[in-house]
């Protein structure tokens, strides 16, 4: 949902004590607040499952503030600072023990011209994420999210990348390109004297003509050290990334799908390769109530010993309804359904079946998660 913004004006702090005002910054503060009440549960494993609790959730509120200043002949100076407001129901802290902080989120500095595009630093999605979503996340911000990263059903490559420098083009007759890259800062060396590189490199492209949007995407992420030898034993990961939707300009309905593979290279053993997929579902009904569904698969681990025991499937489906272009209220329902060895987990509001409060916290392989609740989202 695209966020009517409130423009606030942020006098200089010298004016407070009597100094000359030389100029007055101006800034956008923006963001939502979306809460719920949902019945959230973890079953199939027996003896570590995360029981059956109803509990008030955050669906992923935030809060930023961003503006710019124009240096003239068509180029400006960027910036932005967007902060997660995480679990602001119990106080700031998540499931993890994790408190909420300042520039959680998509935060940075940069310069941007009409002509050459956008050039930006900080912390920040990559390419690959930004270009190749396509409007398929029907259910964004809540336990239905499907923005990806690791450990969910689809579109796992998917990243916000820290120490990181982005250039994303103009549109040139609805084509956009991007390039992202992040760096390792901190590249540990292993006995051997072999040094880590977990940079990772993102380039994407998208195409925009009519109701119809494509995405295609490429994510390659550096070597990682095995903290048990001396010997690199992961990795490079490539991801390769399709998407594309339709929103019938009469009926106001959207039907989409995304595939993704990830190939993972490992020393001492055997390389894998993963596919995921998802088709999604937007279909107004009456007045300003929306249908929203979607239907996610993650396939088998090619490579690994038991191939069919890595699969998980997903599906989701809720209903909106706008009170006006800044508040909604939406319900939903969503069930992962993990195989033996696969614990697929929810990208928003994950449940654990062990360690709860702490950084150790972890969903047991084999468990399905599921959650049915209802919310209401108010943007600033």
């Amino acid at each position: 949902m695209q966020y009517q913004n409130n423009k606030l004006k942020l006098a200089l702090a010298v004016a407070a004590i009597g100094l000359p005002v030389a100029a007055q910054a101006d800034a956008t503060i923006y963001g939502f607040i979306s809460g719920g009440v949902e019945s959230a549960k973890a079953t199939g494993n027996g003896s570590a499952e995360y029981k059956s609790t109803t509990r008030v959730v955050d669906n992923n509120s935030r809060i930023g503030f961003k503006g710019n200043e124009d240096l003239g002949n068509g180029l400006k100076a960027i910036w932005q600072v967007e902060s997660s407001l995480r679990n602001f129901e119990q106080g700031g802290t998540n499931d993890k023990g994790q408190n909420a902080v300042l520039a959680t989120r998509n935060t940075f500095v940069g310069l941007q011209d009409s002509r050459w595009g956008t050039f930006q630093l900080g912390n920040y999605d990559s390419a690959y994420k930004r270009l190749t979503d396509v409007g398929l996340n029907v259910l964004g911000d809540t336990v239905a999210d499907q923005t990806g990263g690791n450990g969910v059903v689809y579109s796992r490559r998917y990243a916000r990348l820290a120490n990181s420098v982005h250039y994303t083009s103009p549109v040139w007759s609805g084509v956009q390109l991007g390039v992202s890259y992040g760096l390792d800062e901190i590249r540990p060396t292993a006995s051997n004297g072999t040094r880590q590189n977990d940079d990772r490199l993102d380039l994407a492209a998208s195409y925009t003509i009519g109701g119809l949007q494509l995405g295609i995407g490429y994510d390659r992420e550096g070597d990682k050290l095995n903290a048990t030898s001396s010997a690199d034993a992961q990795q490079h990961v490539d991801g390769y990334k399709l998407a594309a939707s339709y929103l019938f300009a009469s009926s106001r309905t959207l039907i989409g799908a995304g595939f993704e593979r990830v190939k993972i290279r490992n020393n001492g053993s055997s390389d894998t390769r993963q596919n995921d997929w998802l088709i999604a579902l937007s279909q107004p009904l009456i007045g300003a109530l929306t249908l929203k569904a979607g239907y996610a698969m993650l396939g088998k681990l090619d490579g690994a010993g038991s191939p069919d025991d890595f699969k998980a499937k997903q599906w989701l489906a809720g209903v909106t309804y706008d009170l006006s272009k800044r508040t909604q209220l939406y319900a939903y329902g969503t069930r992962i359904h993990n195989n033996s060895q696969q614990n697929a987990n929810f990208p928003n509001n994950p449940v654990f079946s062990s360690g709860m409060g702490t950084s150790a916290a972890a969903l047991a392989k084999g468990d399905n998660p599921q959650a049915i609740g209802i919310g209401m989202k108010t943007a600033f």
